[in-house]
């Protein structure tokens, strides 16, 4: 960061009225960025509330989180790399759109249906503003300063997760109504971050009529790119593998097999984790994030030590395995987010960072709909055991097939 403010000031003595007009847009998107993060997981301290107000059970719990990342996944295959074309502010304005929709549609919900509709919406938003916003950054930025971009936006994607539980668990345990008020805060903190996006300076300059289609997954040409490209992708899917476990069905198993009945605590222990992960993106040296298994190990041991908890019972060995495990969803998906932007084609960035986000929800909606379904014939402990091994497995997988060069 030091060397980012030193070269600022050795490439210009006053900076130019552009330069500081994208400076402001820089900070605007990534304030924005991380408010719509945030609305993400406002819903998950809320399970507890709305299970018996709507009478389901753990597969719908883990179904509604899953259509949340499905949402996401469309949005990044069949909209996020429409701003290459139509330009990143209506996209980024599109997409705020969506979240003070399905924030709406979260005040009216009485039902499992307009839950699950209100979490699809939340996501479409989500996934279109994850890529378009990470490769606004990385343009406002400047080619000479991707190291700030690619920190920013992954401090304002998992700060912004981990801020959203804390928020909800407060507003649920001290607020006059539990599963609204939140919502009202939220709605009404969205309007001055659409005016900030319409102030945005626009990034794509050459822009074309939008055509939108289903797209493939796009991955760089050049084969060792691409060999690295799919190792960083594959190790945030199983990062994020273990956030889909903590957005789902933990906060259930905090309050019925340790009995934390406060919701402000189960919102405090969720967010942890991508606190964890945030702090570890920020903080962590260089070569912990470039290096080859610093990730994995802190990923495996987390998940071993967590398993652990919930085996013996006991919270704080569960929140020590929290630490370890956040600390590594942080680098990598610190790293894989460093990667993608290095190896992006500069004319489609969005394109290869819907690729690397689409890795990382899948990540999240497969593992999370097989635990939800394996809660329902085997008892959790080994459900999540089942999950813990799979997830253990792919990381050290990956982290085995990495190249023994630095990238």
């Amino acid at each position: 960061m030091i060397d980012d403010i030193a070269s600022d000031v050795r490439a210009q003595a006053v900076p130019s009225a552009d330069g500081r007009r994208a400076g402001a847009g820089f900070w605007l998107v990534a304030a924005v960025y991380t408010l719509v993060m945030l609305g993400g997981t406002l819903p998950i301290p809320l399970y507890a509330l709305w299970v018996p107000q709507m009478g389901f059970g753990p597969f719908t719990t883990t179904l509604i989180f899953a259509v949340y990342a499905l949402g996401t996944v469309l949005a990044l295959m069949a909209f996020a790399s429409l701003s290459d074309r139509a330009g990143r502010r209506p996209l980024l304005a599109a997409a705020v759109l969506a979240a003070a929709t399905s924030t709406v549609l979260f005040l009216l919900a009485d039902d499992v249906g307009t839950l699950l509709a209100a979490r699809f919406l939340c996501g479409l938003g989500t996934g279109i503003f994850t890529a378009t916003a990470t490769a606004a950054l990385g343009e406002l930025a400047g080619p000479e300063h991707t190291r700030r971009a690619s920190t920013v936006s992954t401090a304002a994607n998992m700060g912004g997760l981990g801020l959203g539980t804390v928020v909800a668990g407060l507003f649920a345990q001290y607020g006059a109504n539990p599963t609204h008020l939140v919502f009202w805060a939220y709605l009404a903190s969205l309007v001055p971050a659409f005016l900030a996006v319409i102030v945005t300076p626009e990034t794509v300059t050459a822009r074309q009529r939008p055509a939108m289609s289903v797209r493939r997954p796009t991955i760089p040409d050049r084969r060792a790119a691409r060999t690295e490209f799919l190792l960083a992708a594959t190790a945030v899917l199983a990062a994020f593998a273990v956030s889909g476990l903590f957005s789902s069905l933990v906060p259930s198993f905090l309050r019925e097999q340790l009995h934390v009945h406060n919701v402000a605590t189960v919102g405090a222990e969720v967010g942890l984790l991508f606190i964890v992960a945030l702090i570890a993106q920020v903080a962590a040296p260089e070569r912990w994030i470039a290096g080859r298994w610093p990730a994995p190990s802190f990923l495996v041991a987390g998940v071993a030590v967590f398993e652990a908890g919930l085996w013996a019972r006991s919270l704080p060995t569960f929140a020590a395995g929290t630490l370890l495990a956040g600390t590594g969803i942080g680098l990598a998906f610190r790293r894989g987010v460093g990667v993608t932007q290095r190896l992006a084609d500069p004319r489609h960035r969005a394109d290869l960072l819907s690729t690397y986000f689409l890795f990382a929800y899948t990540g999240t909606i497969v593992p999370t709909l097989a635990l939800g379904l394996l809660d329902q014939t085997i008892n959790q402990d080994v459900a999540t055991l089942i999950l813990a091994v799979a997830v253990a497995a792919t990381t050290l997988a990956s982290a085995l097939s990495r190249p023994t060069t630095a990238p």
